[in-house]
């Protein structure tokens, strides 16, 4: 145990699972001076035959409501500018974790004890040992012609023809859908692509019109499921009554050397064109097992590895893991405790989820980190200055403002994470050699 010199009487009892109580006793000026604020507000909310708010004394004040009261008021303020003062004075590393208090003793010493949650300590195993096979795939023709036809597809054009709706035609429809006289659906001149399996607007309807033809009517009904989002419809049937206007078949330009250079730049060929779908690809391919390599040895990391975890910082970050979800749900308007009684679940089996997801999250994190001081990693300036340029040029990054300190320290801790990762694949993992493209 330690006790400080300074202003605070602060000693520091360290206990198990990477805490630390810190047992404050503040000095009598702090207390007067939050006692004297707390007057001050106290006055001017209440009425004291004889003065009016905010002038009468304090002895005054004391007395009309009270020395505990006014104790309270000072507190609220007093207690957390003296535990943040105490933990500064500590050396504490900040973990965000906001600390458990308890007040015990007030008047006329103040005393607080305050556990704090530690920086979180991994020690990792030995992970030199690990082997992972080459895993990564070649190229196969079939890949190469389902690019090559997402590329005709997204030239397509739409043609006029004069014979029945077929599967993958696009149809001019007007359509109204009444369900017991109530309006379910309507749609005036509309587009409707007319898809096998199509859930739009209810299963059945796409193969309704199959067979139909310009200017052709129909008169069908369907059954709406029983899970459909609007509850006033589900499960009941719904009577169609549909026009077609038109009938568009889809028509994919040739692959040509003309048609790619109409492109733009590059490639200028089919030829080229196959060589750079097939590279892409092959990156596609690596870049998929680092991924899955990066997975297994963090697994393996952290299966391996020995921690101390303040449970605060569980219980803490597992708020967040709850937050995050209620707010996705807001998104979509759905209720976290409908969603809760949904899964069939109480409220304290999906606290515990959270932590077990807040607790693997934050080991995951910290075999990482942990490994980046293992193994040495620099990041240098130039390095993080090229990757933020990289960043800003991505949709999700043009608005933000990545050239503060912040963001490059966010951005180098990113790289050296990633260069940690990339040391220990080159230890465990056989350096990919290429897939096979296929001509």
């Amino acid at each position: 145990m330690s006790v400080s010199e300074r202003t605070l009487k602060v000693s520091r009892d360290d206990i198990e699972n990477r805490q630390a109580i810190l047992h404050i006793e503040v000095e009598e000026d702090r207390v007067e001076r939050h006692l004297q604020r707390a007057h001050n507000k106290v006055s001017q909310r209440i009425n004291i035959p004889g003065f009016r708010k905010g002038k009468a004394p304090r002895r005054i004040v004391e007395q009309f409501v009270g020395r505990d009261y006014l104790l309270d008021e000072a507190m609220e303020s007093l207690v957390p500018e003296a535990v943040g003062a105490a933990v500064e004075e500590s050396d504490i590393e900040a973990t965000h974790t906001p600390p458990r208090i308890s007040v015990t003793e007030r008047d006329p010493v103040v005393k607080i004890d305050a556990t704090v949650a530690l920086e979180p300590v991994a020690t990792l195993g030995s992970y030199k040992h690990l082997k992972f096979e080459d895993e990564v795939d070649g190229v196969s023709e079939e890949q190469i012609e389902e690019q090559i036809t997402q590329v005709r597809e997204s030239q397509a054009t739409w043609e006029l023809v004069n014979r029945s709706v077929k599967f993958g035609d696009l149809t001019t429809i007007t359509a109204s859908g009444f369900v017991e006289g109530k309006e379910f659906a309507k749609v005036d001149s509309g587009e409707f692509l007319v898809e096998a399996g199509s859930m739009n607007p209810v299963p059945g309807f796409a193969e309704k019109l199959k067979g139909l033809k310009a200017e052709d009517s129909k008169e069908f009904t369907l059954d709406i499921p029983e899970d459909y989002p609007n509850e006033e419809f589900a499960g009941r049937k719904v009577n169609f009554n549909v026009s077609v206007a038109d009938v568009k078949k889809k028509t994919l330009p040739k692959m040509t050397n003309a048609f790619v250079a109409s492109l733009g730049d590059d490639p200028k060929t089919v030829a080229q064109l196959r060589d750079r779908i097939a590279d892409n690809l092959q990156q596609q391919a690596k870049d998929a097992l680092r991924r899955s390599l990066e997975q297994k040895i963090i697994d393996a990391l952290v299966d391996d590895a020995e921690f101390e975890v303040s449970p605060m910082i569980i219980e803490h970050e597992a708020e967040h893991v709850l937050e995050d979800q209620q707010r996705q749900l807001a998104q979509y308007n759905i209720d976290f405790q409908q969603y809760i009684e949904g899964l069939g679940k109480s409220t304290e089996e999906i606290v515990s989820e959270a932590k077990d997801s807040a607790e693997l999250r934050l080991k995951r994190m910290l075999v990482v980190d942990t490994l980046v001081e293992d193994v040495g990693v620099t990041i240098t300036p130039e390095e993080v200055a090229e990757e933020t340029e990289i960043m800003q040029s991505q949709p999700q990054y043009e608005k933000e403002n990545l050239n503060t300190d912040e963001a490059r320290d966010a951005i180098q801790k990113v790289l050296q994470r990633r260069a940690a990762i990339d040391k220990v694949i080159a230890i465990t993992h056989k350096p990919n050699t290429g897939g096979n493209k296929k001509e």
